[in-house]
């Protein structure tokens, strides 16, 4: 008998508002020192699934809610064929919501953002990589319990909608000014560049401290002042420039849940002419320090969820309720910010597998209003910061990669996808 399963409470947005230009589909990949074998990762892969069925569904409608039903064929791995974050196949009869793709050394994981969030597609990625490793009859074991082992899976914990076991209905934030839009030209065709730059992590992580922040801070007030100096001509009415921030929740609530729970805050800047980066800076750390504290977190979750618990929205019907959600997400998630920043932070994995790994990658769809976004993680001392932005003009990007090399004195390799660079 099939199984089916309730969207949890994020996962209900990303139906609504996915498209092309708005593809809610990210990736996590890991670049191995060795080329990947196919017919060794797809034996992973059937492994790993039985562990994880909550990501072999696919999506329907019902009558006032979508639903996740499993599917009867198997997830089969892919070599790369288009640009990363695709769009997933949403309203395909056994469509999948989640790719394995293989591409040389590299393992990748796209996953559409309704069935869990960065922190759930993590586990999932890294008992993939090292049951193939171990597939592989590399010499790989897990003594210091970092992988969920494939053999059993938790059905209550791990499937729970922790949204709804830690909701109170504290007062939330009322609604932010509009952000400063970062303008471009669409590629066309149509699809999603790719730029990597590759740092040392604890020397990074140094220079972070040096200035008194945390690393998140720290490139946070870097970007801010990329998109300030490149976009001054374009801000006439003087927007603020906003990073919108995913903050994974179980790291203050408890949940071993594999599903979405995150809150996003909105780190914002009014600035002026001749401020500098150290103010900036501050502005920044003062704000992650109030909207990371659990109280914050709470009201930030009261807010999310006051439309989903309105007894009169229950009731609505589904197209009429997608309707009212993707006016939200327009009017007030979207233009409320200029781009997102997420940080996954340091990926630990076994000693025996680190030895299989070279870095890793996170890589954050953009959307129609906030055309490039960031993502940050790290693994074997590796860190990569990934931009993928949809349109052509990379002016913040580049800035972006100057002032952080000048200011941390660190050499960083840039890597790139070349989408819409021509031959």
């Amino acid at each position: 008998m099939e199984e089916w399963y309730k969207l949890d409470h994020a996962g209900k947005l990303f139906p609504a508002v996915a498209g092309r230009e708005n593809s809610s589909t990210y990736r996590l990949s890991m670049m191995l020192t060795s080329d990947v074998k196919p017919p060794v990762l797809q034996q992973a892969l059937d492994s790993v699934m039985k562990r994880f069925p909550l990501l072999n569904v696919e999506l329907r409608n019902g009558l006032f809610w979508k639903f996740l039903r499993e599917k009867e064929t198997r997830l089969m791995v892919e070599p790369e064929s288009t640009y990363p974050c695709a769009p997933a196949a949403l309203s395909t009869e056994g469509g999948s919501l989640v790719r394995v793709l293989y591409h040389g050394n590299k393992i990748s994981v796209e996953i559409f953002h309704a069935l869990t969030d960065g922190g759930g597609a993590l586990e999932f990625l890294k008992t993939l990589v090292f049951q193939y490793l171990y597939l592989l009859g590399e010499n790989v074991e897990d003594k210091e319990g970092l992988i969920l082992p494939p053999a059993s899976f938790a059905r209550y914990a791990e499937a729970q909608d922790s949204f709804k076991a830690h909701y109170t209905s504290a007062t939330a934030d009322s609604r932010m000014p509009e952000a400063l839009q970062i303008p471009g030209t669409r590629f066309s065709p149509y699809g999603h560049n790719v730029i990597h730059g590759v740092i040392h992590a604890s020397r990074l992580n140094g220079a972070a401290k040096q200035k008194g922040v945390t690393l998140t801070a720290y490139l946070t007030a870097i970007l801010i002042m990329a998109v300030y100096e490149t976009t001054l001509p374009f801000n006439n009415d003087n927007r603020p420039i906003v990073i919108s921030m995913p903050v994974n929740l179980r790291k203050i609530f408890p949940s071993s849940s594999l599903r979405n729970f995150f809150a996003v805050i909105n780190i914002g800047v009014q600035m002026k002419k001749g401020m500098t980066l150290d103010e900036v800076q501050g502005i920044v750390h003062a704000q992650m320090k109030e909207k990371t504290t659990k109280s914050y977190l709470t009201q930030a979750m009261a807010g999310s969820m006051k439309y989903e618990k309105n007894l009169l929205s229950r009731f609505t019907p589904l197209k009429l309720k997608d309707l009212a959600i993707r006016y939200g997400f327009d009017h007030y998630g979207e233009e409320a910010k200029t781009l997102t920043l997420t940080n996954l932070g340091r990926v630990d994995i076994p000693a025996s597998m680190a030895a299989h790994i070279e870095s890793m990658e996170t890589t954050m769809y953009p959307t129609a209003k906030s055309p490039m976004n960031c993502a940050v993680s790290s693994i074997n001392d590796q860190l990569t910061i990934t931009f993928a932005r949809n349109i052509v003009e990379s002016d913040v990007i580049g800035h972006f990669f100057r002032q952080l090399a000048s200011l941390s004195g660190l050499d960083i390799r840039i890597v790139s996808n070349d989408w819409g660079m021509g031959a």
